[in-house]
């Protein structure tokens, strides 16, 4: 009877969390932050595993196909959940495959130039590249990524003409920007601070309301002469639709025991990522109103996949 109840507990085995982003980027790099308090709380091995490509599609759909049980969590964030049902006819999943558990973050983008850009902030950068349309160029994780859309809303809002470069995740678009194979990258800042501190990527600007107290020096978009600028992104977790509600709540506590670590919060704020923690419902909406928002500015911007 005890060897059958204990049986019944989660978790009595290791636990997947996917990223559907490559290893090496924003995604990856935040997920791992949380991964050792996670699997404190848990009592078992949290595993990630990391599946990239097509804008987070890819390993999306393999946890919205995963058993209800629990063992399979996603890492999902704003392009995966409320842009991508917009922009692709069979992204492979629809949300309501799944059940909210969280929202972990807040996180302000960085827009971020090569040493050899001749600009040192945007308002520079946007000046050059009125001079010469067409000829820059921006990396990003993918067609459709919150990198994405934070860059053709500065495109749009500051009338200038770069082009779009589409990776298969925030670490290969950042490598490229590293290599001087593109000008530009619209990059989330655990992966981008460190290469910024090091002097081998020039921050320009910073997409949120207010300047981060990581880089206090750079300004944001409306300040850089582009009034009414205001872009962040989020990351969160879901479960497949129909898991148990306890395990839900295990999940969710789980989120929670590692973001309330004055370690990890510390870190998380200093990589620009404002810890959240909301509940189910709270994600829930969040997703909803989003996915209205997002999907009228992708008409509007006549967005397309590349």
């Amino acid at each position: 009877m005890s060897e059958a109840y204990a049986q019944a507990v989660y978790p009595n085995k290791p636990v997947t969390l996917i990223v559907p982003q490559p290893a090496g980027g924003d995604a990856d790099a935040f997920c791992r932050t949380l991964q050792p308090k996670m699997q404190e709380f848990l009592g078992q091995s949290l595993i990630i595993d990391n599946r990239g490509g097509a804008a987070g599609n890819i390993g999306t759909t393999v946890g919205a196909r995963a058993a209800a049980d629990g063992y399979t969590i996603t890492f999902v964030n704003q392009g995966t959940m409320s842009v991508n049902p917009h922009l692709y006819p069979n992204p492979g999943y629809t949300v309501d495959q799944f059940t909210p558990v969280t929202q972990l973050a807040s996180i302000d983008l960085i827009i971020c130039a090569h040493p050899s850009v001749k600009a040192n902030n945007l308002k520079e950068l946007i000046e050059l590249a009125k001079k010469s349309p067409g000829a820059m160029n921006y990396g990003t994780a993918g067609s459709g990524s919150a990198n994405h859309l934070a860059g053709e809303l500065l495109k749009t809002m500051a009338s200038i003409d770069i082009t779009h470069v589409p990776y298969k995740g925030g670490g290969p678009a950042i490598t490229a920007a590293l290599g001087g194979e593109i000008q530009l990258v619209v990059a989330f800042p655990l992966a981008a601070l460190a290469h910024i501190k090091a002097g081998k990527l020039k921050a320009l600007a910073v997409t949120g309301t207010k300047r981060s107290t990581a880089l206090p020096d750079v300004p944001t978009v409306a300040e850089s002469g582009v009034k009414g600028y205001e872009f962040s992104s989020w990351f969160g977790l879901m479960l497949p639709k129909g898991t148990p509600n306890d395990i839900v709540t295990k999940v969710h506590e789980a989120a929670l025991h590692a973001l309330k670590t004055p370690a990890i919060a510390e870190k998380l704020l200093a990589g620009m990522s404002r810890p959240v923690g909301s509940t189910p419902k709270d994600f829930a909406t969040l997703i909803t109103k989003e996915s209205a928002q997002w999907g009228k500015l992708i008409k509007q911007l006549n967005i397309k996949i590349d």
